[in-house]
């Protein structure tokens, strides 16, 4: 029985943390399509997009250029998505609130086409919402202090997004995605 706990809680672990894995390195990117044309595989980008619940920046896209609004990450909980590629990435989306923005660019190229993927990771920021000495920390959960707490009286605090660069476990995912759906 002890072992079958810790299968169950293996097995919970791995599902959580999200199977998907896409390597690296796998498709160039920028990628070519050399027997396809730029409308087809921005039709093509631009539904994978939308799959993967990013939604294009109003005017929706302009010709060979798709840019997306940004998409808070997938947690553990949401087993079912997919714009959020690997354990470590589930893992940081849960801990933090991360967002990524992507933007596909399609340009003609000997007779084909060619694919740019560029997926943007940031990370949301609070300066100064936290305790600023040592004795405030042990005021933090005064109930005291919040149970009758005015909604107006609360603090605004100004969030920022910080930027973490590049996510290309994504961008490959979306290119892997856009080889298959053109094969």
């Amino acid at each position: 029985m002890r072992q079958a706990g810790w299968v169950l809680v293996l097995a919970t672990a791995v599902v959580a943390g999200g199977c998907a894995t896409v390597s690296e390195s796998r498709f160039p990117n920028p990628s070519p399509f050399a027997d396809t044309d730029a409308d087809t595989v921005e039709n093509v980008a631009a539904r994978i997009l939308m799959e993967l619940r990013f939604e294009p920046v109003i005017p929706e896209k302009s010709k060979g250029h798709i840019e997306t609004e940004p998409v808070t990450g997938t947690s553990w909980f949401e087993f079912w998505r997919k714009d959020t590629i690997g354990r470590v990435q589930v893992a940081e989306s849960s801990l933090h609130t991360v967002r990524r923005r992507a933007t596909v660019s399609i340009s003609p190229k000997d007779g084909g086409s060619q694919v740019f993927v560029k997926v943007i990771k940031e990370r949301a920021s609070a300066p100064g919402a936290g305790p600023t000495s040592f004795g405030s920390t042990f005021s933090m959960h005064n109930l005291e202090d919040t149970d009758l707490m005015r909604q107006d009286a609360l603090e605004e605090t100004d969030y920022e997004w910080v930027r973490m660069g590049r996510d290309p476990l994504l961008e490959q995912y979306i290119l892997e995605r856009i080889h298959m759906a053109l094969q």
